[in-house]
């Protein structure tokens, strides 16, 4: 139990019943950090080389991040503010320019709506007319970058 009362302004996550959230954010912290900070075009030679399935797992991370973000912030997601704007009003443990350059890296992305996810093109396209999981929809862009590498 946290019986600290700096409001996490002092290293005192050991205190925490869930002190391995606090770590495990610090953990993707200097890991996106990193990442952003290299060369995107040699990344991006490296992902082409096969390693397609490190686009999923990003793909799939930001959207579970995403999530627990909106739960403990309670905004739903759907606010029409500018990611400028957005960065602003919250505290962030990503680097505000992490979404533009997952877009890079990634042109085709997934939706999350509603009715389910769906797989889009870089233009925005859906690429089937029925909601999927997003298990479904991430086999789908999966399928697209194999595709579009056997060409």
């Amino acid at each position: 139990m946290n019986t600290c009362n700096c409001k996490g302004t002092c290293n005192c996550t050991t205190k925490l019943n869930n002190y391995m959230f606090f770590q495990n954010l610090k953990t993707m912290h200097h890991a996106i950090g990193e990442l952003i900070a290299m060369d995107t075009m040699q990344i991006d030679s490296l992902l082409n080389d096969g390693h397609g399935w490190a686009v999923d797992h990003i793909a799939s991370s930001a959207d579970d991040v995403e999530e627990v973000y909106h739960f403990i912030t309670g905004n739903d997601g759907h606010d029409d503010v500018t990611t400028h704007d957005y960065n602003n009003q919250q505290p962030q443990f990503i680097p505000a320019d992490f979404k533009n350059h997952l877009k890079k890296l990634m042109p085709e992305r997934i939706e999350k709506t509603k009715a389910g996810y769906f797989a889009t093109t870089e233009t925005g396209r859906r690429l089937s007319k029925q909601a999927k999981t997003k298990r479904a929809a991430l086999s789908q862009l999966a399928a697209v970058e194999i595709a579009k590498h056997k060409k």
